[in-house]
């Protein structure tokens, strides 16, 4: 019995030996590790004891421990990694695995992605009704002042890309929120509306190369491509046919999925980034790089009109392609608009981009 309270004791022992030598080498070796928030919100601070509220304090400090444990982004990539190579299981509850080396965003409150694809999430008539009237108030809005105004919703990958879905999320469905809103749009109003969903499809049977990328939410710069010469073919510009141009891979690509994941290492190698060559630049300049900011750029041989783009995140690759087309090109991230920015620029032709998971937005977004 005095054997095994001292086998007890040393177990103790040497636990808390463990946890305090992991903070001293955590300490030491801090600058070396991956401290990076890769979760998509705030950690945890450490709390501020108080007496009034000394009955928090314990559930606080036990959170701030959690999201900082030494070595913890490690810790949480091996059983990510193991999870996924072995399982095939995610440790995300918004990522899905796919068939290949394919990651999928799968989020309801989100845009719902999957449901999209599946047809499940489809609109009432009040509320296509509601976007037709929005889209048509800033329509209005903007061409009082003289401007062009074009509507471009870039397609989820997981639409382009369905046949590496799970199988049991079934068979894609033919008509789905997307489709629902842009037949609508065209057919009860004369917006000028681009969803280059069918463009996307027909590029992929042509390539061999992917046109989103693997292990992120996005599409690449060949995606961009397609997405970009839609826009411009709308607003009068005809861009080559990809297959006419040259294809380069550039390296690895850190998709957002996999970081999400806790893997951007480990599933680097599943990602590729690409360049195109071959069409007239027109000397482009890039004067602005900021990605929830401003992408900006001039071209002094190009289109003599200026184009203002508000954006989210899927205009950065078809920004390059649509910077070289005209004298001035301004692409403004949603999250830092102003219309006083919108004045200054004084474009000729304003642009609403909408990732197609946001789609809803339609109903409204406003310029003023």
């Amino acid at each position: 019995m005095k054997k095994h309270k001292v086998a007890q004791k040393l177990i103790l022992l040497s636990f808390v030996v463990v946890i305090c030598l992991s903070w001293v080498f955590g300490f030491i070796l801090r600058p070396f590790l991956d401290t990076a928030n890769h979760e998509n919100r705030k950690m945890a601070e450490i709390p501020t004891f108080k007496l009034s509220e000394y009955e928090k304090y314990p559930e606080e400090f036990t959170n701030w421990l959690n999201d900082n444990l030494p070595f913890r982004n490690a810790l949480i990539s091996l059983n990510s990694y193991i999870d996924y190579s072995l399982f095939r299981k995610s440790t995300n509850p918004v990522v899905k695995i796919g068939k290949g080396n394919w990651l999928f965003y799968s989020n309801v409150a989100d845009g719902d992605s999957i449901g999209t694809v599946q047809g499940t999430n489809l609109l009432s008539e009040e509320q296509l009704k509601q976007i037709a009237e929005n889209c048509i108030e800033q329509r209005d809005f903007i061409e009082s002042q003289g401007k062009e105004f074009v509507i471009i919703i870039g397609p989820n990958k997981e639409g382009i890309y369905s046949e590496y879905l799970p199988d049991y999320y079934g068979k894609p469905s033919e008509f789905f929120k997307t489709k629902q809103i842009v037949d609508y749009l065209k057919k009860n109003t004369d917006l000028r509306i681009i969803f280059p969903y069918d463009e996307l499809k027909e590029t992929k049977k042509q390539l061999k190369e992917d046109l989103y990328y693997t292990t992120d939410t996005h599409w690449n710069y060949l995606g961009g491509y397609i997405g970009a010469s839609a826009l411009l073919k709308e607003l009068g510009i005809n861009m080559p046919a990809i297959t006419d141009l040259t294809i380069s891979m550039d390296g690895n690509h850190p998709g957002d999925l996999a970081a999400m994941l806790n893997l951007s290492n480990q599933l680097l190698s599943n990602d590729f980034e690409y360049s195109l060559s071959g069409y007239d630049k027109y000397n482009i300049k890039e004067k602005e790089n900021s990605f929830f900011d401003v992408l900006s750029y001039s071209a002094k041989n190009a289109d003599n009109r200026s184009i203002y783009i508000l954006r989210d995140s899927f205009t950065t690759a078809m920004a390059p392609y649509i910077g070289s087309q005209f004298r001035e090109s301004y692409m403004r991230h949603v999250s830092s608009y102003t219309y006083e920015d919108l004045e200054k620029q004084d474009p000729d032709i304003v642009v609403y981009e909408t990732v197609e998971r946001a789609v809803d937005g339609l109903s409204t977004f406003s310029f003023k």
